[in-house]
């Protein structure tokens, strides 16, 4: 068994490397122009916000088929029946949905320390950080993945483009506004957001205990999701994280 379970976790291993270089050479991070500001207000002109998002050029198309095919072949192995998901964190992650109070071991409130003794190593994301409102990405770990930490805290967790997560009740980047209104219904608020041409969405849980939690959307001018994210209010709700 022993045996068996290191096969599984050095398949995976070599396959999250791989996805990680190609997914270096295929996408980029990037910058839409400002919406509204709420956090770190200054007398100062507001800073954009940030957004990640694709740069690969038509050159690389071809490659992202293959990513997206390994990423696949990740989650294949981390929700195959005996994966001893809980030995390695980044198969939890893959096996886990999204929900408004975490992502698999990852829960809204735990501290940076907290994340990095379960296993996962965490890479400060500097283009998103501002002050003591810090982003991380998880080494080794191929998933478009952000984390909000404030005074080392960890308060909300955002999905980017590209990434294969989706929330418990199935919603994922490229679900539609009619998709999130059957799931959710009448606990949906919607607002315009000039920045994406589309709208910002906010599901409010109605769960004991939940309601200090989000579930954020945001979806283009044709009505598609593109990313979304779940944390604590109000940080959750911040459409530029930390700038």
């Amino acid at each position: 068994m022993v045996k068996g379970r290191q096969k599984r976790l050095g398949a995976v291993a070599a396959i999250a490397a791989t996805a990680s270089i190609v997914g270096l050479a295929a996408v980029g991070y990037g910058q839409r122009p400002a919406a509204q500001a709420t956090y770190g207000q200054t007398t100062a002109a507001p800073k954009q916000p940030f957004y990640y998002r694709p740069k690969a050029s038509t050159l690389l198309d071809g490659v992202l088929v293959p990513l997206n095919s390994l990423r696949v072949m990740q989650r294949a192995i981390a929700l195959a029946p005996g994966a001893d998901a809980d030995r390695a964190p980044t198969l939890e992650l893959l096996a886990a949905p999204l929900k408004t109070t975490g992502l698999g071991p990852i829960r809204i409130g735990m501290s940076i320390e907290d994340l990095r003794a379960k296993g996962l190593k965490l890479v400060a994301i500097a283009e998103a950080s501002q002050g003591q409102c810090q982003y991380y990405s998880i080494r080794d770990y191929s998933e478009p993945l952000g984390l909000m930490a404030i005074d080392d805290q960890i308060l909300r967790v955002d999905v980017w483009p590209g990434s294969l997560t989706s929330t418990r009740s199935g919603i994922r980047i490229g679900s539609t506004e009619r998709d999130l209104v059957r799931v959710y219904g009448q606990q949906l608020e919607a607002t315009s957001n000039p920045a994406t041409l589309g709208k910002t969405i906010i599901f409010t849980p109605q769960d004991p205990g939940e309601d200090v939690y989000r579930l954020v959307f945001e979806t283009n001018d044709q009505g598609q999701v593109t990313q979304f994210r779940a944390g604590q209010f109000p940080s959750v709700t911040w459409a530029e994280g930390c700038l």
